[in-house]
């Protein structure tokens, strides 16, 4: 038996002895190009990607092919489309289009894109692998970049760190990153800085939201709007796809350039390590989990504060769940999270002097009159010319984010007003929201960032738009902007730059299977029309807002009158005065949570119910330029109270005669004085005026006075 078993192992192994030497000795195991004609471990060598059995080699543009160098491993000689290969030896037989590598019996179908017009950046991190990296946004790893424009090396330098960056773009199988250099560095002449974004758009299919979004913002005159290159990424040898490389939103020189409190506070603490100070703040769990608390603010125990706090300030409007991850910020007094992006590391005393500032503007904007308890006007605190041009932007791009998440505002020292800028995060904008809000573009829907408010939202550009003196400044100043041919020109720019992408822009939809397909060709033509989509989003808005924002422009408004909402939101077609409308239903995208022991009992003109009433599906004439209903809650016995029959008699008398009437009236008129008409009869009640009861009381009563009249007559 054992012998046998012996036998049975032995011709086991040597079975998987062959396989594994097969294996070893057969077929291509890996094969790279260096464009540039470098060698095999150089940072600017690109690996194919394999994906389900097909093989791409995305190169990058403006590359002379004839002084480039192929590389590979691989058991036996190979071959491309019948023509020997040499690893180190030229690459130039790797032309554009299908191509078929032999080697061992095996063939291996390879497609070689290049892309055109767009620069390559090359990154390499120190361990080689971006594992680390993906594991958390927060790990930070070393290594190099070198840069190509037109095909010519223009950056190549050591990288102080690669670290993750975003929100729920991170959670995407293509990542953001952020960038830092030891010494500020000069990127495609946008300007010295240490810091700089590389944007993913992994959800924009068509790559121009944000390109939408600041060309937009500049045109309107926001200051310090991202300045932005398209490139091809590789990392560690590998394309990665197209990437938007850009300004980060920081406070520094060529970027938000006012005073950096962060130096500030170190000058004033020269011999403190200011990170590792503890956190203090007010609010439950203050120092870590506070979004939930009005008023609440969360800080950094600092020593010494600057001699002057009054700037500058870098603020970021953000959602609770992330603003509980921020190292400092506030809460308004309406439950707006704020994060205090600059300085990172902020005081007590620049806590408290930011927060009391911003919500003293964010009362007066949320009040009926402009004004705060003070007597402080919103304009005394908000740069009203941003807030305008950021209200344009917003409801124009229908941005998901609208105002309160990734929303910018900056705060110079010295100077008495926020200013609401730079624009950022416009990937889910322009039409990316269409599906999942509600926005129909193909039939004129309109209001979205203005109604915010309405729906239990903070959103500083909601409350601003209530105001009537905000509204008339949005309508001047759309007019000046279509004066100036702003739609005309951004999409004249836009279109230039879809021929531009092209090439890059197919390889980065194979490369992360966007659109469905492999086939480069028809990967080109889906994503000009995915570019249209979002072209043709721009243009039918710009047609809608000339209605809205026209000199007939209608609002109709729904607000749930103080409860909240979630991610609730009704979006109202485009209006005009003397347009009718049907009433909706207190429904959308979202759930609407009622007041405890109260349901919705229809909509109402005034807040408490005083006005005039609407039930959903009535229909309702737009006469003025801002109409609001507001939702009216009820408990159910105040319901039933109202929908309950009456129990008081009616007024009114007895159609009928009795049946019987006397054959002769009284002599005399009825000696008992009549009284007044009550509404509840009392058995003393007594007289011939019925009025307030029912027929069967009536002819009850009047049998009674009958035999009264009668019994006096006898008696006379």
């Amino acid at each position: 038996m054992k012998k046998t078993i012996s036998v049975f192992l032995a011709l086991l192994m040597l079975v998987f002895s062959a396989a594994v030497s097969f294996a070893e000795e057969t077929g291509l195991e890996t094969l790279a190009v260096n464009p540039y004609g470098g060698e095999a471990g150089d940072m600017d060598t690109v690996s194919w990607y394999v994906t389900g059995g097909s093989y791409f080699l995305f190169l990058p543009a403006d590359v002379d092919m004839s002084g480039s160098k192929v590389y590979f491993t691989a058991s036996d000689e190979v071959t491309l489309d019948g023509e020997a290969l040499v690893s180190g030896g030229s690459a130039v037989l790797f032309t554009e289009g299908a191509h078929v590598l032999s080697c061992s019996g095996t063939d291996y179908n390879l497609t070689v894109c290049f892309s055109q017009n767009i620069p390559a950046v090359f990154i390499t991190t120190q361990s080689g692998s971006l594992s680390y990296i993906h594991q958390n946004k927060e790990n930070k790893e070393p290594g190099n970049i070198r840069v190509y424009e037109s095909g010519v090396k223009s950056v190549d330098k050591a990288l102080k760190q690669i670290k993750g960056r975003g929100n729920a773009t991170w959670g995407y199988p293509k990542k953001p990153y952020n960038i830092k250099f030891d010494k500020k560095t000069d990127m495609f002449g946008m300007g010295k800085a240490k810091k700089w974004t590389l944007l993913a758009n992994y959800f924009d299919y068509s790559l121009i939201h944000n390109v939408y979004g600041w060309e937009f913002a500049e045109a309107f005159g926001l200051p310090h709007t991202s300045e932005y290159r398209h490139v091809d990424l590789y990392i560690n040898g590998n394309y990665m796809g197209n990437y938007v490389i850009c300004e980060s939103v920081e406070i520094a020189e060529n970027r938000i350039d006012i005073n950096d409190l962060e130096k500030a506070n170190e000058q004033a603490n020269p011999d403190v390590d200011i990170e590792s100070l503890p956190r203090g703040g007010t609010g439950a769990n203050n120092t870590v989990q506070s979004s939930g608390v009005k008023g609440s603010r969360k800080w950094i125990e600092i020593p010494e504060a600057p001699a002057d706090i009054t700037g500058g300030y870098l603020l970021e409007y953000e959602y609770g769940g992330r603003y509980n991850n921020e190292l400092c910020g506030f809460v308004t007094s309406n439950g707006q999270p704020v994060v205090i992006k600059g300085p990172e590391y902020a005081g007590r005393e620049e806590v408290n002097y930011i927060a009391d500032f911003v919500d003293a503007g964010t009362r007066a904007l949320y009040s009926s009159t402009g004004y705060n308890e003070e007597g402080g006007h919103y304009t005394d605190y908000f740069d009203f010319d941003s807030l305008v041009n950021m209200y344009i932007l917003q409801e124009l791009s229908m941005n998901y984010d609208a105002a309160f998440s990734s929303f910018y505002a900056y705060k110079a020292e010295n100077s008495d007003k926020l200013v609401f800028s730079p624009v950022w995060d416009m990937d889910n904008a322009f039409g990316s929201s269409q599906a999942n809000m509600n926005v129909k573009l193909t039939s004129s829907w309109l209001w979205w960032a203005n109604t915010m408010a309405y729906h239990g939202i903070p959103s500083v550009i909601s409350a601003a738009y209530k105001h009537e003196e905000f509204r008339a400044a949005v309508r001047a100043r759309w007019a000046e902007l279509q004066q100036a041919q702003v739609y005309v020109n951004t999409q004249t720019y836009v279109n230039g730059l879809t021929d531009t992408l092209l090439a890059s822009a197919t390889m980065n939809a194979i490369r992360w299977n966007h659109l469905s397909t492999k086939n480069p060709t028809t990967a080109a033509q889906k994503w000009l029309a995915a570019a249209q989509i979002s072209k043709d989003y721009v243009t039918n808005r710009f047609a809608a807002l000339d209605r809205g924002f026209g000199n007939n422009g209608a609002y109709l408004y729904y607000d749930v009158n103080g409860v909240n909402t979630g991610s609730w939101a009704l979006v109202s077609p485009v209006s005009e005065i003397g347009d009718t409308v049907t009433v909706r239903e207190i429904t959308g995208n979202g759930t609407v949570t009622p007041p405890s022991g109260k349901v919705f009992y229809g909509w109402n003109t005034k807040p408490d119910g005083t006005g005039t009433p609407y039930k959903p599906g009535d229909t309702l004439t737009l006469t003025g330029e801002a109409t609001v209903l507001y939702a009216i809650w009820k408990t159910q016995a105040e319901i039933d109270a109202e929908t309950e029959p009456s129990t008081e008699p009616p007024t009114e008398p007895p159609t009928e005669p009795p049946t019987e009437p006397p054959t002769e009236p009284p002599t005399e008129p009825v000696t008992e004085p009549v009284t007044e008409p009550v509404t509840q009869p009392s058995a003393e009640h007594s007289g011939s005026d019925f009025s307030g009861l029912n027929l069967f009381q009536r002819i009850i009563k009047w049998f009674r006075a009958l035999f009264k009249s009668i019994v006096e007559w006898f008696r006379n």
